[in-house]
């Protein structure tokens, strides 16, 4: 070894010992880092042995590893920075219904799996995975650093039972952060909280609150992107209102400027909930299109979390994970399941007191949802069977009076007003009501429409085959096109066929049992096929319910065609005719409305 060998090492050394001499820990250091041990020690004597103390001390040493550059890391996060470097790792907890994986980074949820459940294809339902999502804390400290706890490292303390698990960041005797996530088998949530002890000195005195950030990149569960994706979005409710939600079709950022009771990560049939124990103070919710195609849509939302820099503070809300059951969700008693779209006003009433009733009486006796449609078909359409019944009876009438009512129109010719006049008088003098027919029918529109709504909403039916359809809650397909149709898709929907099919037939009755005539006929027939473009993709299960509305109602007016004496209606009103006639107030505007137009026509003619 040469000179200058020589001399090089020993720089070397001496640089070495000098570099170990400065950078070696000072007695408040030192006594820093014992109050730690000791305050995590302390923390984790509540609940655990003294051998999953000296485990977790075990796998803090081998996760938090110092980086190249520990100084750049020690301004960055100041008292935070031994947890700022360590090796990503995770835990889980489950139990029958859900696997809940954590990340120690972060001390947050990396993936949720729903065990009772398969997305379309039978592979697991992943609720939530990976690191597209995000729940992060983030806070000032007294010192001017900007901490996010995305960017920590906490040590994970499972409990003995596998159903809780504690992530804690323990600054130094009685100063920690602590996650804890409980599993609670009663109300089918994880039960969360945050504790901050002894951090008032640490965090910022302009620091009132923390900023939680939480997002979501839903992921494909159905079998129908774009049915997915129109029902996707973010529904959020204040405390003391109604639940709201974004548009689903829309790209949208929202701020929320009152006390916020939940935010649900709504998707077509599952969610993902944030309840909180009493509030949030404020936030902001935002969606966004994927313009991957990877996620059916990115929904984000930031909340704040009252912060008052007490001693002890600590902050709660639960997590729902799981589907978009209506019993399910409204046993939260916080308007959760009205995420549920069931329609407003009388639509939704007649689905919440009505039809989701019948629908979830039948399913405990019966275990072909295909029965309990044709059950509920049947049950609906005996309730509206008077109604039926008074507009057969109704058209009848119109028929018995339709040559006297041509007769009227021979003699006055294109006098619209003294057409109208002269049909009223004959409408009195016989005792019919011209709109007897219509009113039944609005009658039933509520019902048609609420059930519009509800089958591509039911939860009930997603996965539950019947006949040749594999799954009522989407669309059934007994051919797959080489190409799509515009407006109509890629398959053949055989309910959907039918459905059409039974529509004309049903319109083709009706016209020759009413008579009508001109563009209306023609609207009747064309009506099924715009239905049938527009369906095509729509859930099997209410195409299948229209089916058997169409056919039971045919059969209904059959059966009812057969009861009905024409000849003897007839005869009965010509009888009415004869009888002197008192104007109910409805008939009596009806002619005050048809004199003033045949005034009105007179003048034009003059």
């Amino acid at each position: 070894m040469d000179r200058n060998s020589i001399i090089g090492l020993s720089l070397i050394f001496v640089i070495l010992v000098t570099f170990a001499y400065i950078n070696q820990p000072s007695e408040e250091q030192i006594k820093a880092a014992k109050h730690a041990q000791d305050s995590i020690a302390l923390v984790q004597l509540r609940e655990d042995s003294v051998a999953k103390i000296l485990a977790a001390k075990a796998i803090a040493q081998d996760t938090i590893k110092a980086t190249p550059d520990s100084t750049f890391t020690s301004k960055a996060f100041g008292l935070f920075a031994p947890y700022a470097t360590g090796t990503e790792s995770f835990t889980s907890i489950e139990n029958d219904d859900i696997k809940v994986t954590f990340s120690n980074k972060g001390g947050r949820i990396f993936k949720v799996e729903l065990k009772k459940y398969k997305r379309y294809d039978q592979s697991p339902l992943i609720l939530m995975d990976g690191q597209d999502n995000e729940f992060n804390y983030s806070f000032a400290t007294a010192d001017a650093k900007a901490i996010q706890t995305k960017d920590l490292f906490f040590t994970p303390l499972i409990s003995d039972d596998g159903k809780s698990i504690r992530m804690m960041l323990s600054l130094e005797e009685g100063h920690f952060m602590e996650q804890r996530y409980t599993l609670n088998s009663e109300t089918g949530t994880l039960d969360y909280k945050i504790e901050l002890n002894g951090l008032q000195n640490v965090i910022a005195p302009s620091n009132n609150y923390l900023d939680l950030s939480i997002s979501q990149h839903a992921m494909l569960q159905e079998k129908s992107a774009e049915a997915e994706k129109r029902t996707s979005t973010i529904y959020y409710r204040y405390t003391d209102d109604e639940p709201a939600f974004i548009t689903e079709t829309t790209d949208e950022k929202q701020n929320l400027k009152t006390a916020i009771n939940w935010i649900a990560f709504k998707q077509q049939y599952f969610n993902t909930t944030i309840i909180a124990d009493k509030f949030f103070d404020n936030g902001t919710i935002e969606t966004k299109s994927d313009e991957s195609g990877k996620y059916v849509r990115i929904m984000q939302t930031s909340l704040t979390v009252p912060y008052n820099h007490g001693e002890k503070e600590s902050f709660g809300f639960k997590f729902y994970f799981g589907p978009n059951h209506y019993k399910t969700l409204a046993k939260f008693d916080t308007q959760l399941e009205r995420i549920i779209p069931m329609g407003w006003g009388i639509f939704r009433w007649v689905n919440k007191y009505v039809v989701i009733n019948v629908f979830h009486f039948l399913s405990q006796f019966i275990s072909s949802f295909g029965l309990i449609i044709l059950l509920l078909t049947l049950i609906i359409k005996t309730l509206l069977l008077p109604l039926v019944y008074r507009s057969y009876l109704s058209a009848a009438k119109m028929r018995a009076l339709k040559p006297e009512l041509d007769e009227i129109k021979a003699k006055i010719g294109d006098d619209m007003g003294k057409l109208q006049q002269e049909n009223m008088k004959l409408y009195r003098k016989a005792g019919v009501n011209p709109l007897g027919g219509c009113v039944p029918v609005l009658l039933q529109l509520p019902i048609l429409f609420a059930l519009f709504q509800f089958f591509p909403s039911a939860f009930e039916l997603r996965g539950q085959s019947f006949l040749w359809a594999e799954d009522l809650s989407t669309y059934d397909s007994i051919l797959n096109l080489p190409f799509s149709i515009p407006g109509y898709g890629d398959h053949v929907s055989l309910f959907t066929i039918l459905m059409t099919v039974s529509s004309i037939v049903y319109a083709v009755y009706n016209n020759q049992m009413t008579g009508v005539t001109g563009q209306m006929k023609w609207m009747s027939y064309i009506m099924p096929l715009i239905f049938m473009f527009v369906l095509n993709s729509y859930p099997a299960g209410l195409n299948y319910y229209y089916f058997l509305s169409n056919i039971v109602t045919i059969g209904q007016q059959l059966a009812i065609r057969r009861f009905v004496n024409e000849d003897k209606l007839h005869a009965q009103i010509q009888e009415n005719k004869k009888k002197p006639v008192k104007k109910s107030k409805f008939e009596q505007k009806l002619e005050d409305m048809a004199k003033k137009r045949g005034i009105d026509t007179g003048k034009l003619k003059k």
